[in-house]
């Protein structure tokens, strides 16, 4: 019996060291397949715990800040200037303060994205601040005198720039016509597309045959997150928040929805004659698209070169635009009554 014992203990022994090794192998002992994390993730807003507090009194002694936590859990940095966030849902009157105090802050810091190591581990996106009123900590909000308990929104909206990285390879033969069974790819199939964490992203990736030295390719740019997004054809990060994410009616029509798109890393390569030219896009491999319910398929043409060989060429595609996100929570002025005496006679 006591041998059974051991001989299974044994067994479970070499699963637990083999599970380990496969643990550390595909951390450490070899590198990631793909070039991207992936996700829909950006940038993660929360309030830190009681900035704002959730109940607060309206006989003065009650100040507070308003510290938004700021994370980067995509694959694009954020430069601090490239990020505005406004507070609102209150008037800020009632607080002390005016508007002034609470638009177009800054986050503390540039926030790193979360990318890989050289040995294929994650490593998290960094994370910063923003305080509200303008005057930071040394300055603060504090509740007017209310004729009963009132209940107010705080919701800060954050609009920051944000760009999607992605790519496929494209199968190129000497022959797009005529193609022999031992051919190193399939001329028309769909592509396996690798997108970077981000809230756009790139999708449904086709390839097919436009001739003998001509093959066209398409792609599904979609809204993934539930973020509204913004981009102008004159490229414009955002400044200011209204800028970057406008509330005028008509600016955010023109604006809204749109991504700029651009072709990287084929344009000039000597494989092409020419760089591929992509409809809807003004630069050929360069423009700005507007999303339809969330989605906008793009289809490109490139001439190749006649004297190749037969190779999968890599193939980028870059997104850029701007994100609108925001946050909020509800702080409840407790009314404090007056006991001075002061009554009506």
């Amino acid at each position: 019996m006591n041998k059974r014992y051991y001989v299974i203990a044994l067994l479970i022994c070499l699963i637990l060291l083999v599970s380990a090794c496969k643990k550390s192998g595909a951390a450490a002992g070899g590198a990631p397949r793909t070039p991207f994390i992936g996700g829909t993730a950006g940038i993660t807003i929360n309030f830190e715990k009681d900035s704002p507090p959730p109940e607060v009194t309206d006989d003065g002694s009650f100040e507070f800040n308003v510290i938004v936590r700021l994370k980067n859990d995509g694959e694009a940095k954020v430069d601090k200037n490239d990020m505005k966030l406004n507070l609102v849902g209150f008037d800020p009157n009632d607080f002390g303060k005016v508007f002034d105090d609470m638009k177009d802050i800054q986050p503390e810091d540039s926030i790193e994205s979360k990318k890989r190591d050289a040995e294929g581990n994650i490593v998290e996106g960094t994370t910063t601040f923003a305080t509200f009123p303008k005057g930071g900590i040394g300055d603060a909000f504090n509740p007017r005198k209310f004729s009963g308990n009132t209940e107010f929104t705080f919701r800060t909206d954050a609009c920051y720039h944000y760009k999607t990285e992605a790519n496929t390879k494209l199968c190129i033969l000497k022959d797009m016509i005529n193609i022999r069974d031992d051919a190193v790819c399939k001329a028309t199939s769909s592509r396996t597309v690798h997108s970077s964490s981000a809230p756009v992203q790139v999708t449904n990736f086709r390839q097919s045959v436009g001739g003998k030295d001509k093959l066209s390719f398409s792609f599904d740019i979609s809204l993934s997150g539930n973020v509204d997004i913004f981009w102008d054809k004159q490229e414009s990060k955002p400044t200011s928040f209204d800028n970057g994410c406008p509330r005028d009616p008509r600016t955010r029509r023109e604006r809204e929805n749109n991504v700029g798109v651009e072709i990287t890393e084929l344009p000039g390569d000597p494989i092409l004659s020419g760089t591929p030219k992509c409809g809807g896009l003004d630069n050929g491999h360069k423009g700005v698209v507007k999303l339809v319910s969330g989605k906008r398929t793009i289809t490109c043409t490139a001439d190749l070169v006649s004297d190749r060989l037969d190779a999968e060429k890599t193939i980028g595609v870059r997104l850029v635009y701007n994100v609108l996100d925001n946050k909020e929570t509800k702080v409840l002025v407790k009314h404090l009554a007056d006991t001075s005496g002061d009554f009506l006679s």
